[in-house]
């Protein structure tokens, strides 16, 4: 009885220690700050743009596709003007850093210009998609926001990578939660940003509004704040409005 109670104490430790191995490199040694790969990013605008409704998840496919009905240009977020360059890796950029009074998405450094990706077909665009990010609860979380023509509609939204708290503010990518931001209106009459996240029931005729995640109130703040900045003058807000009145012809 003795050495079975031994046994068991011994297995007890054996797996407390491994736990505390696990959380301790989960804390430690994960880069919650890791910016996402090329790879990534293209898998994320396919699917943020409902191209990828064959299923097709392999790289060759993916690349092909985003060559074919993606335009990806570079804008001057000051002014909101699409650069002409055919690659944005060759337009010239530059970043400062960011007060904490003026970094409310807590994303450290602003640049002059900005990545936007257009979705045609025919000749016509029929989306824009804009990447955003923003510190979460415990992570900077990335995300790929899918806009109408006219720039303020929201068509669909993919977090798609973050380290928040699994089941919590992980659920930033469940497709349940996303679901509801189709048809939102990021951009008020007066072109301001107006994303609401609240953490009890929104207003389902209310196209400001969306629900906060349940159990993560960090993280939902950490999306309305992202959002919102993104959209605001600092970040793409000149180029949206831009895109509503002038329509740029970035398909020549």
């Amino acid at each position: 009885m003795r050495k079975g109670k031994i046994i068991v104490a011994s297995m007890m430790l054996f797996c407390v220690v491994c736990f505390a191995a696990g959380a301790l490199y989960f804390l430690l040694m994960k880069n919650n700050y890791a910016q996402p790969d090329d790879a990534q990013r293209i898998a994320a605008i396919i699917q943020v743009a409902g191209l990828s409704g064959s299923g097709a998840t392999d790289a060759r496919t993916l690349n092909e596709l985003y060559h074919r009905r993606v335009i990806a240009r570079q804008v001057t977020l000051a002014s909101g003007a699409v650069l002409p360059s055919a690659s944005p890796q060759e337009a010239p950029t530059s970043c400062v850093s960011l007060p904490a009074s003026r970094d409310p998405a807590q994303i450290r450094q602003r640049c002059t210009t900005g990545d936007v990706y257009f979705i045609h077909d025919d000749d016509k665009i029929q989306q824009v998609i804009l990447p955003i990010f923003g510190k979460g609860a415990k992570s900077m979380m990335y995300a790929f926001i899918a806009l109408a023509p006219d720039g303020r509609t929201v068509k669909n939204l993919l977090y798609y990578q973050q380290n928040e708290t699994p089941l919590l503010g992980a659920r930033v990518e469940d497709p349940a939660w996303l679901r509801q931001w189709s048809g939102k209106k990021l951009l008020n009459d007066r072109d301001q940003p107006a994303l609401k996240v609240v953490q009890s029931n929104a207003n389902p005729d209310d196209v400001y509004t969306v629900d906060g995640i349940s159990g993560a109130t960090m993280t939902s703040v950490g999306v309305e704040k992202s959002v919102n900045y993104w959209m605001g003058e600092r970040g793409y807000g000149p180029f949206l409005q831009r895109l509503a009145k002038e329509k740029p012809l970035i398909l020549q």
